[in-house]
Formats: structure tokens, C-alpha cells, sequence
């Protein structure tokens, strides 16, 4: 690691508190840290020296919400189409075959594709360890730690399956739910052992740990507080999905008599060390206890539309002062991991007429809303002060964008939005993490990229032969079985 100077950028849009703009200026890098921002910084200092003319700089982009493993599987033909739950059935049944080869492969092609698209920090949410493989998240950790990203892996789990998915995968895939599950000694243990192994709490830490079930679990009270305090004990962070179904609020109201918001406040679970993905079929009460509690939420349009479940009212939780952070989602939930492609969508979507009430023009998402969720929104989100801006003695994450591209032609009126306007090309020029040139002319310089696309491709192949040998269903075909109606 040596000092690198990013000489005359010709934008820069750091994203600190007094939302500055800089042109034609230099940033100056000491090892893993930003050491200097001005104009005709000393060039003799450095060991590196990056040419800024045409480009635009910004803070590497935070992904706050991801499956690493499902980008195996994404873009299966019988999985195009359906709800949720008809989505989750099928996807099991390929997800059965997810080892310790799979993930590796998956988490090498989730980052390279973030860290091509300007993502410098990325959590994964790896919640399914099917048939007691207990050391699927090693592999997340090596495959990031050569790669070059920072990386908050959540150790997640799944007691339960949501719904009714335990009846539709017996009867319409013929397995057995209960060998993808693990019971509440298995998943303390195994997260205990992930907080040893690969936490670090210091600062510019590149592997932190988090926790908790890919599901709120109401009816396992214990292993819900028993998370949090094993979070708490190491520092680390616990996230889960919630967006309630009706059949959740019946469920929660049955057992506590409160909604599914009340009760995780009231067994200690929401705090400002915890995030929830997705959030949607939240209520004004429901984001009034979010933003009470300091509970941050991570934002995943592609992922919602690509489903068809409801949009997250986004607009509403900042008004009320809840930290919003941006997430790619499952590669088969997307399935694409472009956080610039994310956040165009969300700054599109919540301008749909009636997709939220008394939404005026004026308060629509712009590209500074937008880019400043994925920055300092994202280190919110993972508790961290040490990223999310380009100021002096934050850590040096930087990405340059090569605005000399006929996507960008005419629109450097605002340079920052001709990033979410225009554009199809997402790919950055430079990607700088921890001081470390990782992405340079576009290309990934820690890791061989055919190498990744080709051992991905391989693995995926493998998943979708296999499952049809197992099932009887061939997923290359995009058609639905008789037998699975009314698993929507």
C-alpha cells in the first residue's frame, strides 16, 4: 500500500455535511486514508499518480442489502414469472445444491460486478445452509478478502420458511423443508464462531460480522433476543427482511396482541444497530417506531418490481428522519448487482402517480437524494464513521467515472445526475478501497474476470442439471407446473 494522488478530477462530489462541490482538484491518498483535497497537491509525495481530467469522483457506493449465493441462479427461465412465494418455492429447490464451490464462485462474481459498478462496501445477508453445510460463509470471506472489498458478512439464518412454503415444496418439489432449515443451537453456535473468525472491529476494518434470521421468527422469541445479544457482545449488527403479510400481523396480534413493529421494539431488537430489508406495508405508525428507535432501512426497487410486491414508502420514512440505505438484492431477486442501475430506479419509482399519497414534484428523489443514500446512508446503515465521504482522514474509498462517453454527451449540465438520467454503460474507471487500486480502466486488477464469469457459469449449470434430476422439473423451461397453483 503506497500514497496515490488523483491529480486535477474535474468533478468531485464528496458528500460531506456541507454538501460541496469541487472542480478541477486534486485528492491526495497516504496509504489507507484520504490525506489531502485541494488544488496543485504535491506530486513528488506520491508512488501513484491518476490522471482526473474528464472524470468524476465520488465515494465508493455501499450496498446495504445482498444475497451473494443466488447469483448462481439467477435469470432461471420457471423463476421469471410469480410472486414471491412461488419464486421462493422454485428457487429452494435449486438452492438445495448451494456449497461451499457455489458460494465461492457466486461471491467472486457479486463483487466483481459491484466493484465494477462502482460498490467499494458491501454487505451479504447469507441466510441458507442447507443440509447442515456450516461453513458456506467462509468462503464469502475469502472470496471478498482477494477481491479486494470491504465486506460486512451477516451470518443469517432460517429456522422457519415463510407461508406456506414447507406444504408446496413437499408436494410440488417432493423434499423435504426440514433438511434446509437449522434449529437454534446450530445457528447461535455457528454465529458465535463467525464473530471469532472474522469480525474486526477496528477502524477501516474490511471484515466485520453481523446477524439474524432472513425472516422475523414471532414465534421464536428466545433466538430472537439471544441474536441481539450476541450481536451486541462482539459490536456487531443485526438485519432481517421485514415486510409483514397480513397473515404476519394476525399472527403477531394472536400472540402479543401488537403489530410485528411493537414487538420487536418491546423485546429489544430495534435499534439503531439494527436495518430491515425491503420494508414494505408499513403503516405511518410503523415508521414513527423506526424512526423512534434509530432502526435503519435498506431500499431495494429493482428487486420489488422484478417480484411485483408493494414499493416501500421510502418518501415518507425520510421525512420522518429514518436512514434509508440502498441494496442490489439477491442475484435472483434482480438480478443484476449495478448500484448505479439501483439507484435510478429509485429515484424514478416513487414519482409514479399513486404510488404514494400527497407525493408533490417537489419532494420527488433527485440525484443528490439518491447518490447521498448510497454513500454516507450506506455507512449509516453498517454504523460506520470512517466511510461514505471524501474528506481528509476518512478511509480511501474512492471511484472515478470516465464522463468522456457518448452516454454522458450533452448532459454535463449536472454531472452528478448525467450518472442515474443517462447512461447504460455503469462501469467505472477507477475504483480505489482501502488505498488499494482495485478497478483501473474499467477492468478488475485482483481478480481474473473470465476466470470468475467462467467457474459462475460452470457452478449454474450444474445447480439447474442437478435439480431436475432431484425434481422432475426442467427450470430451463419457463412454464408452471399444475401442481403449484396457488403458491403465489
Amino acid at each position: 500500500m503506497g500514497n496515490i494522488l488523483i491529480k486535477n478530477a474535474d468533478h468531485i462530489y464528496p458528500f460531506d455535511a456541507k454538501k460541496t462541490y469541487l472542480h478541477n482538484t486534486d485528492i491526495y491518498i497516504e496509504n489507507n486514508r484520504i490525506a489531502a483535497i485541494g488544488k496543485n497537491l504535491l506530486l513528488n509525495q506520491s508512488d501513484k499518480v491518476i490522471d482526473g481530467a474528464g472524470k468524476l469522483a465520488l465515494p465508493g457506493l455501499i450496498n446495504t442489502h445482498h444475497h451473494f449465493y443466488q447469483n448462481v441462479t439467477r435469470n432461471v427461465p420457471i423463476t421469471q414469472k410469480g410472486g414471491l412465494l412461488r419464486w421462493l418455492l422454485f428457487s429452494y429447490g435449486a438452492w438445495a445444491d448451494i456449497d461451499e464451490e457455489a458460494v465461492y464462485a457466486a461471491a467472486r462474481l457479486s463483487a466483481a460486478e459491484l466493484l465494477l459498478t462502482g460498490c467499494t462496501t458491501t454487505m451479504d445477508f447469507m441466510y441458507f445452509f442447507p443440509y447442515g453445510r456450516k461453513n458456506l460463509m467462509d468462503q464469502e470471506f475469502r472470496a471478498l478478502k482477494e477481491l479486494g472489498m470491504r465486506f460486512h458478512g451477516y451470518r443469517g439464518c432460517m429456522p422457519v420458511m415463510e407461508g406456506n412454503l414447507p406444504e408446496a415444496i413437499k408436494q410440488v418439489l417432493g423434499m423435504d423443508h426440514t433438511a434446509l432449515l437449522e434449529d437454534r443451537e446450530e445457528i447461535l453456535q455457528a454465529c458465535a464462531e463467525t464473530f471469532k473468525k472474522h469480525h474486526d472491529a477496528g477502524e477501516f476494518a474490511m471484515s466485520r460480522v453481523g446477524v439474524g434470521p432472513t425472516t422475523t421468527v414471532f414465534e421464536m422469541k428466545p433466538l430472537m433476543q439471544d441474536l441481539k445479544i450476541l450481536a451486541n457482545k462482539y459490536g456487531g449488527l443485526c438485519h432481517t427482511h421485514l415486510h409483514p403479510r397480513p397473515d404476519e400481523y394476525e399472527k403477531c396480534h394472536r400472540l402479543y396482541h401488537c403489530t410485528p413493529h411493537e414487538w420487536l421494539e418491546y423485546i429489544g431488537w430495534f435499534d439503531s444497530a439494527t436495518s430491515i430489508a425491503h420494508a414494505t406495508q408499513h403503516r405511518q405508525s410503523d415508521i414513527r417506531i423506526l424512526a423512534r428507535t434509530g432502526v435503519a432501512v435498506t431500499h431495494s426497487p429493482s428487486c420489488h418490481m422484478r417480484l411485483g410486491y408493494p414499493m416501500a414508502p421510502i418518501p415518507a420514512m425520510v421525512k420522518a428522519g429514518v436512514t434509508i440505505g440502498i441494496g442490489v438484492d439477491g442475484g435472483a431477486s434482480n438480478d443484476s448487482g449495478d448500484m448505479f442501475a439501483e439507484l435510478r430506479n429509485t429515484m424514478y419509482v416513487h414519482r409514479i402517480k399513486n404510488m404514494h399519497d400527497n407525493i408533490d414534484f417537489q419532494d420527488w428523489f433527485g440525484p443528490q437524494d439518491v447518490f447521498s443514500m448510497a454513500t454516507n446512508g450506506g455507512a449509516k446503515v453498517l454504523k460506520r464513521d470512517d466511510i461514505g465521504s471524501l474528506e481528509v482522514g476518512k478511509g480511501a474509498d474512492i471511484i472515478l467515472v470516465d464522463m468522456n462517453q457518448i452516454a454522458y454527451g450533452g448532459a454535463l449540465a449536472d454531472p452528478l445526475g448525467a450518472l442515474v438520467y443517462c447512461g447504460y454503460n455503469h462501469l467505472v474507471h477507477t475504483s480505489i478501497i482501502n488505498g488499494r487500486v482495485v478497478v483501473e480502466n474499467s477492468r478488475l486488477i485482483t481478480g481474473d474476470e473470465q476466470h470468475i464469469i467462467s467457474d459462475a457459469n460452470r457452478v449454474a449449470k450444474r445447480i439447474l442439471d442437478h435439480v431436475k434430476k432431484r425434481t422432475g422439473i426442467d427450470y430451463y423451461q419457463a412454464y408452471i407446473p399444475q401442481n403449484d397453483r396457488g403458491f403465489e
